[in-house]
């Protein structure tokens, strides 16, 4: 707003002080001229003159934005020397809005209007008029150049503001990709989670059902010797044990919404090596590499071998559908009292037009890995291969 308005003082004081200078300067030459200067006539002519223009130059600053505002300054300018800086700027600010209609009522009003001001002022000073075709087309030719003017500036805002909202709206949809990019590895994240649920629920239920049998066999055998009931309560306490584990590891993930459940065989090592073997028989050069720990051990690990064997499919169909035909290195090793997996994949050229993955695979294989209580990275590497690392406590 103090912007806006230090702008129309500053328009109404340059055309002031311009139209002043521009009436002393016609006022001369005038006097210069042959005719009866020292009318009445004349003279109101010039005071006429002198108030209009100080009127205009004072109104052209605040009626920036008026069609009619400064529609009225063009009409009331013709008569008035002193107004010629205010006449140029309204007839600039009407050419702006590129109305054709509009600048037809302009040229005209300017052409008519001069020839009607030219022929009082010769009247008033006892002159007769002469070269009134010539400056009606001068008058003409000048409203047409200032209201080209005033349209190329018109055309050049519209265009800054077309940008100006091609920019914002660029930027929203910039924002809601990103808020849907959210919500979309959100989900991928619930899904997963409920995966993880549904691994593990076999594995717990097989758990409880080796609980019971033996508890029961406790509660109704009373010829077992004291040797077989110390070996049925061991059993009891381990399979407990590990019932626990795998339970505490299942309540952190998600259950779906409407409660159902599917069963699905609880995968271990040997699930592994099955993967492993149907890639190979796809066609997939893939080399899969046990360090410091066998599938046995991994098997005895409880929660993991399923956690273990997810992993690597999803690894398998990653490195399969971005570099198809390449050699692909999977570890899994032992890191201390963890598991440590290792993908890696040279990435020759660019990826396939085949490739329709949503990226959300990785995101996946993060959320199990955090899920555990462990950490995934992946990335490119300056060798150009594409290198995933897991480690699960």
């Amino acid at each position: 707003m103090r912007r806006s308005r230090f702008r129309a003082l500053l328009t109404s004081t340059v055309c002031l002080i311009l139209g002043f200078g521009v009436f002393l300067l016609l006022l001369g030459l005038e006097l210069g001229i042959p005719g009866d200067t020292s009318s009445a006539a004349f003279v109101l002519l010039v005071l006429a003159d002198a108030a209009i223009g100080v009127v205009a130059a004072v109104a052209v600053g605040p009626i920036r934005r008026s069609r009619v505002g400064n529609l009225l300054i063009v009409v009331a300018s013709i008569a008035s020397t002193w107004a010629l800086p205010a006449f140029v700027v309204s007839v600039v600010r009407l050419g702006a809005r590129r109305s054709l209609a509009l600048d037809i009522v302009i040229v005209s009003l300017v052409a008519l209007g001069g020839l009607g001001a030219t022929v009082v002022h010769d009247l008033a000073i006892g002159r007769p008029s002469e070269d009134l075709v010539l400056i009606t087309a001068i008058g003409a030719a000048g409203a047409l150049i200032l209201l080209l003017w005033g349209r190329a500036r018109g055309t050049r805002a519209a265009l800054v503001d077309a940008l100006r909202e091609q920019a914002a709206s660029a930027e929203e949809a910039h924002r809601a990709s990103e808020r849907t990019r959210e919500a979309v590895v959100a989900r991928a994240r619930a899904e997963e989670r409920s995966a993880i649920a549904r691994d593990m629920h076999d594995g717990i239920s097989h758990q409880l059902a080796i609980v019971a049998m033996h508890a029961g066999a406790l509660a109704y055998r009373t010829d077992l010797a004291p040797e077989q009931q110390r070996d049925a309560a061991q059993t009891v306490r381990d399979a407990a044990a590990e019932g626990s584990v795998m339970l505490r590891d299942a309540l952190v993930a998600l259950r779906t919404s409407d409660g159902t459940e599917t069963r699905v065989p609880l995968r271990d090592s040997v699930s592994i090596d099955q993967l492993v073997e149907a890639a190979r028989d796809a066609g997939h050069d893939v080399e899969l590499r046990w360090t410091g720990i066998s599938p046995a051990e991994l098997d005895e690990m409880p929660g993991r071998a399923p956690t273990v064997a997810r992993i690597v499919e999803e690894l398998l169909v990653n490195a399969r559908k971005y570099a198809p035909g390449a050699a692909h290195s999977l570890g899994i090793g032992r890191d201390g009292d963890g598991l440590v997996l290792r993908s890696s994949n040279p990435l020759a050229g660019p990826v396939p037009e085949t490739a329709t993955g949503t990226g959300l695979g990785l995101v996946g294989v993060a959320e199990r890995a955090v899920i555990l209580g462990g950490n995934a990275r992946f990335g490119l590497t300056p060798g150009n291969t594409f290198d995933v690392e897991v480690r699960l406590p």
